[in-house]
């Protein structure tokens, strides 16, 4: 791992534990094992490391989703959507990826918000499409009963949603909170198992 990966791994850990405010540079500095004026060889600041760590944060979970989308392809459209659930409670269940994830969206710096909708909104439009898309092709191939797409869209995202809080529980039973809330949402939608 080059100066630059251990200076990205430093920061999305520090900023996943402290906040941006917490942050400091000399820490993440003494973390790769350097000095700190030698981090401006690799960094703008600090401003410019947290918007890489948003970026890279947006890139992952792009990859992470895309990837299912891709390797799914041909398959029912409903059977993609449940890879695509597994996918992100996987992804989103590795404890440091969550807490930045949280803090960006729960408790983002205010001068980052707008910065922060900008990078994980795009990736999450996409996302959006492609889910909107597959719960459309159920109800057309008679998969669903036909019903109001934005309001099937909005039920799944309030179960997803609250499946990937259940992350951040102490509780040991999460995994199985999760599949019975998913069991849960697709009786209330018409989805058969």
């Amino acid at each position: 791992m080059n100066t630059k990966e251990k200076i990205m791994q430093s920061a999305r850990t520090r900023f996943a534990r402290e906040g941006y405010e917490g942050l400091s540079l000399a820490a993440v500095a003494e973390d790769v094992g350097i000095r700190k004026p030698s981090l401006y060889a690799h960094i703008d600041g600090k401003e410019q490391l947290f918007k890489q760590v948003v970026t890279d944060m947006a890139n992952r979970y792009e990859e992470v989703w895309q990837t299912t989308c891709d390797d799914t392809v041909g398959q029912p459209p409903l059977e993609r959507i449940e890879s695509i659930v597994n996918t992100l409670t996987s992804f989103f269940s590795d404890h440091e990826t969550w807490m930045l994830t949280k803090r960006m969206l729960l408790v983002p710096p205010p001068e980052f918000r707008e910065y922060i909708e900008e990078v994980i909104g795009t990736v999450e439009t996409k996302l959006k499409r492609f889910e909107k898309e597959q719960f459309r092709l159920a109800m057309e191939r008679g998969d669903l009963p036909v019903q109001s797409l934005d309001e099937l869209y909005a039920a799944y995202y309030c179960f997803l949603d609250g499946a990937l809080l259940s992350l951040f529980t102490f509780e040991e039973d999460r995994n199985m909170r999760q599949q019975a809330a998913f069991r849960i949402f697709k009786k209330g939608v018409g989805w058969d198992e």
